[in-house]
């Protein structure tokens, strides 16, 4: 009997131990899940404070509140920079940047797909390809003129001696 009291009282335990580790788990996934329930509303709100933000911003950045001039300052030169950066971005990528709505365009779309705005660059590059074939073709051909005066200049010296060797055999000729 004693064995299988041991045996009852050792499966008690494991049993006692599975339940506390399920309850364990169950609050670990409840505090997670709180957890990420307090995140998301967070972003929310930090959301709606970036609209409310922006918002203002908008609507005072001609006149800002003297307690805000240094930020909307701060706001205006961010924006230029990441106007610029957005360029510089397109333009490695061979595109151009909407300037209506700030969408990013192929050179190949005449109109913007997001606001429907002409697209300026259209047909750009397809001229300044051609334009740049062009060049590099006037460069090949004055290369090759070059090579050819240069031969040709070479080849002159060479007829000089001639004529030198022809001349004073003459004066020899005449003494």
């Amino acid at each position: 009997m004693d064995f299988r009291n041991q045996i009852r009282k050792m499966s008690d335990d494991v049993g006692r131990m599975a339940r506390e580790v399920a309850d364990t788990s169950k609050k670990a996934a409840a505090r997670a899940r709180v957890r990420r329930m307090i995140r998301t509303c967070q972003d929310s709100l930090h959301m709606i404070y970036e609209e409310i933000g922006a918002r203002y911003y908008v609507e005072n950045r001609c006149s800002p509140a003297q307690q805000y001039e240094g930020l909307f300052q701060q706001a205006s030169d961010l924006i230029e920079q990441i106007d610029v950066l957005k360029s510089e971005l397109a333009m490695l990528d061979n595109a151009s940047i909407c300037p209506e709505c700030g969408a990013k365009l192929g050179d190949s779309q005449k109109f913007c797909p997001e606001c429907g705005t002409k697209n300026a660059a259209y047909g750009k590059a397809r001229a300044e390809a051609e334009a740049a074939e062009v060049a590099r073709q006037a460069a090949k051909e004055a290369q090759q003129a070059e090579r050819a005066a240069a031969q040709s200049a070479d080849d002159v010296p060479a007829a000089a001696s001639v004529v030198d060797v022809e001349v004073a055999a003459e004066s020899d000729a005449t003494e």
